[in-house]
């Protein structure tokens, strides 16, 4: 086919989250699709980038329950919610720039509610493709020249404008999982891949890293632990005519989470327990589209888990009963 890719833009972005728990947070995910093309996932990031003057905007809701334990008691992680507002311009036709800032809201049983604006997040996205070589994404593609492999590399931080000293119902600092911000930048990295077995399958794959520099709150110094994704994604366009496509999407989603460290009685930065660990989680979700808009729901279990203290890590990643995430999207080119 010579038909270019009619676009609809799609981004999704997704902040998943002792002391009894050590609650971690995310990195944003970025999928581009359209009624025709390669399809795009929840929570694994797509190396498409935007066409040359495309504006985006996306809006994304996660809700995650924690599963409760009696010697987390009377302060059980009830529940979080990660909300996501995003922009997006394609620069260049291999070059796109995104802007993701987080609502969130995080709730315990006990101490109560912490909600508002998180730290937002500023990221860069460089598309390549393989043709007889690699190269930049050029300024237009056929249906057929992306069923090429196509590749990009990502750059991000956070920008350390969310409070930090918000506290708890009785007048505590709220934990520094409980908190809003990270206090500093978070940086990250990632590299995504993606291929087409056939114009209605999709397969992507993805690895990221963010890290977290140390802040001293009021009440302490902390320093979250490093984490690590490693994402891949089955797409299926089950229906697609004109403006419309239906797809449904099959998630595993790798997380390794370092320990979290924070100041000791000697003024040390020491590893802490009941926290860090691994978790495969396996998802479900589907996507529909109509011309410039993109509605998707999604749902995530943990499917595998090693914690490294797991019977004292309540309200961590792993120990959730769900995730449920929903986006909407709209795309323009100017």
């Amino acid at each position: 086919m010579n038909r270019t890719l009619s676009l609809a833009a799609t981004a999704l972005a997704a902040l998943a989250g002792p002391g009894l728990v050590r609650a971690h947070h995310g990195t944003a995910a970025v999928s581009v699709a359209g009624p025709e093309g390669p399809g795009a996932a929840l929570e694994t990031t797509s190396p498409l980038p935007l066409p040359k003057g495309t504006l985006f905007t996306m809006m994304k809701a996660e809700y995650v329950p924690f599963r409760k334990f009696a010697f987390a008691e009377p302060e059980n992680k009830d529940y979080s919610s990660f909300n996501m507002f995003a922009l997006g311009f394609g620069i260049r036709p291999w070059l796109s720039a995104y802007v993701f800032q987080p609502l969130n809201v995080k709730v315990g049983d006990g101490i109560g509610r912490n909600s508002g604006a998180g730290d937002p997040n500023l990221m860069l996205a460089f598309g390549f493709k393989y043709d007889e070589g690699f190269r930049l994404v050029p300024e237009k593609e056929s249906l057929d020249e992306l069923l090429d492999w196509h590749f990009s590399v990502s750059v991000s931080s956070t920008i350390p404008l969310a409070t930090t000293g918000h506290t708890d119902r009785a007048g505590a600092f709220f934990a520094p999982d409980m908190q809003l911000g990270f206090g500093a930048p978070a940086p990250g990295i990632g590299i995504a891949v993606m291929k087409q077995a056939s114009p209605d399958l999709t397969f992507l794959t993805e690895v990221n890293y963010q890290h977290f520099f140390p802040h001293t709150y009021q009440f302490t110094r902390y320093q979250f632990g490093g984490e690590t994704r490693i994402n891949t994604a089955a797409v299926y366009r089950v229906y697609g005519r004109g403006s419309f496509r239906f797809d449904v999407a099959g998630e595993l989603n790798f997380l390794h989470l370092q320990r979290d460290e924070e100041r000791n009685d000697a003024g040390e930065m020491e590893a802490l327990q009941a926290s860090g660990g691994g978790i495969l989680y396996a998802g479900l979700g589907t996507r529909l589209f109509y011309g410039p808009f993109s509605a998707a729901v999604g749902i995530r279990r943990a499917a595998l888990k090693e914690l490294n203290e797991g019977p004292d890590q309540q309200g961590s990643e792993g120990l959730e009963k769900f995730r449920l995430a929903a986006t909407l999207s709209y795309s323009t080119r100017f």
